[in-house]
């Protein structure tokens, strides 16, 4: 187990324990929408929930006098399209 262990470190160590799927900036755009609201209301990240019962950020909305509002439609026309998906609207900042 120890073995185990400390070739997963030494691993992760190598390779800067990079997720190959993570998009590049997406760290800081996140940070950077926390920190700022742009407009009145809160910002609202649409969330999809993936085959593994995990929820990823897709969208953003921003900008409207009703963010939350806007979201909902946003997630009414890609239910319209992609009806096998759960979606939800999120306070993003």
């Amino acid at each position: 187990m120890i073995r185990l262990s400390l070739a997963a470190f030494m691993a992760c160590t190598l390779t800067g324990c990079e997720n190959k799927n993570e998009i590049p900036g997406f760290n800081a755009m996140e940070k950077q929408v926390t920190r700022t609201r742009i407009g009145y209301g809160s910002d609202q990240w649409i969330e999809m929930q993936n085959g593994i019962a995990e929820w990823e950020r897709v969208g953003l909305i921003f900008g409207y006098t009703d963010d939350y509002e806007e979201c909902v439609k946003a997630i009414a026309g890609m239910k319209a399209e992609n009806f096998g998906r759960e979606y939800r609207c999120v306070p993003a900042n």
